[in-house]
């Protein structure tokens, strides 16, 4: 599990990269913002990478106690048997979980299985789509952390934030 941090991650450099590995993990953000996913072979992983697999679209219809919502959502219902939306990993998403033994991580992106347009459930969808628009327009979108100790005391006027 050496470092692989610098590498690249393309379908071609996913064997590579995961070469010592025996398991990846996946996981999907619900509308909550909680992560919902598993944990699967590499063999199985490296077969769904490029095209993804089946998730049950009840992770658009779950709130964050594991209970249905009231009001279902057209994607996620009784009535259509809550059916598979397509998953497909993120391979920019790539990192290791450190207090997992490094596991290998990647976030999905959900799509709809029959037009393979992203679902508007999906927050990384919204955030993505959102950014779109953005760079059209000719702007950018940056997130950030906590500020270092200089930026934040410079801020307000020389005292320190916590």
């Amino acid at each position: 599990m050496g470092d692989d941090s610098d590498s690249e991650v393309t379908l071609e450099t996913l064997p590579k990269i995961l070469k010592h590995d025996i398991s990846v993990k996946v996981a999907g953000v619900d509308v909550d913002g909680v992560l919902r996913g598993k944990l699967m072979a590499k063999k199985k992983f490296l077969s769904i990478a490029k095209d993804g697999f089946g998730f049950c679209s009840v992770i658009f219809g779950w709130d964050m106690h594991d209970q249905t919502y009231f009001r279902e959502l057209e994607i996620s219902n009784k009535d259509n048997g809550y059916r598979d939306i397509l998953a497909i990993p993120d391979l920019k998403s790539f990192r290791r979980i450190p207090w997992e033994d490094n596991v290998p991580f990647f976030f999905l992106s959900f799509y709809d299985p029959d037009t393979m347009e992203s679902l508007s459930a999906d927050p990384r969808s919204l955030l993505q789509r959102a950014v779109s628009k953005l760079e059209k327009d000719g702007y950018g979108a940056k997130a950030g952390g906590k500020l270092p100790k200089t930026a934040r005391r410079s801020l307000i006027g020389g005292s320190l934030l916590s």
